[in-house]
């Protein structure tokens, strides 16, 4: 009697149990392992871009077309309707637009990317996390071909950057930052939840006209709430500044860091705890 007690209570200490709970890390590390392998996921995200353009004259440009075609047109329509200078109009829904872009195409592009890579998250020992980095990546290529729009009006209107330009480039990190969480939290809900792509995808075309990206505070006289707690205006604002020659407010920074850490923290719990449920998810 003793001998099977002593048996049973070696095989139930051999029992090995796989589940999330039981591999809290198992997320955490999913997402450095993914990171370590940006020689992948760039290549990949390169490929594509070339791949969706493939026996075109113009390539990616057309995308940088297109969306000079519309900035311009919006440029000068709000710049004659509000009798204003199309030296300033122009800069200013140029670079809202070009940033609302990658950040909105990085969410909502997010609700599909777990889903729309099942056979290899199914078939290929690759980190879950390549398919959001190598989504994010072809996201910003773009935004680089659109960057192109920014330099041809500043050549046109003979604009030149000032000292404040520096403030870019941390702004335009903390903007990746929190497009990065939020992309990636749209992911992990939009696999578990397969309503949630229509729902962020409602909510970003109510949010667009509710956020100053063709439209300027200026034209309002004081600031509403739904400017103030949006934070889509404050990540546009940290990168729009800059690239206007304007130091970003300081209530921006102090926003878009309090949504950094907050989202960051939230989005590495949320991925911690769905991470094994993902493979069975798609």
């Amino acid at each position: 009697m003793v001998d099977a007690t002593q048996t049973a209570s070696k095989a139930a200490a051999r029992i090995t149990v796989i589940s999330a709970d039981a591999n809290p890390n198992q997320g955490t590390a999913d997402l450095i392992a993914g990171l370590r392998l940006y020689p992948l996921w760039s290549r990949l995200a390169l490929h594509e871009v070339r791949q969706r353009f493939r026996r075109s004259l113009l390539g990616p440009l057309w995308l940088t077309l297109s969306m000079g075609i519309w900035v311009a047109a919006m440029g000068f329509v709000f710049s004659a309707l509000f009798h204003q200078n199309a030296g300033q109009t122009l800069p200013y829904i140029a670079i809202g637009v070009i940033f609302w872009s990658l950040l909105t195409s990085s969410i909502n592009e997010g609700t599909s990317v777990f889903i729309g890579n099942e056979g290899f998250i199914r078939n290929v020992p690759l980190p879950l996390s390549v398919h959001v980095f190598r989504m994010l990546a072809r996201n910003l290529i773009i935004w680089a071909f659109n960057m192109v729009i920014y330099v041809a009006v500043l050549v046109f209107f003979g604009i030149l950057p000032n000292a404040n330009l520096f403030w870019f480039f941390p702004g335009f990190a903390l903007f990746m930052i929190n497009a990065a969480w939020m992309a990636l939290a749209a992911a992990i809900l939009s696999t578990r939840f397969r309503d949630i792509p229509q729902v962020i995808a409602n909510v970003i075309q109510v949010v667009f006209f509710l956020t100053p990206v063709f439209w300027s505070l200026e034209s309002l006289p004081n600031r509403p709430a739904f400017v103030v707690f949006n934070p889509f205006y404050h990540l546009l604002e940290v990168v729009r500044a800059p690239l206007l020659g304007q130091a970003p407010a300081v209530s921006s920074w102090g926003f878009d860091i309090g949504l950094a850490v907050v989202g960051v923290a939230a989005t590495l719990l949320l991925y911690r705890r769905a991470f094994a449920r993902i493979a069975y998810w798609v």
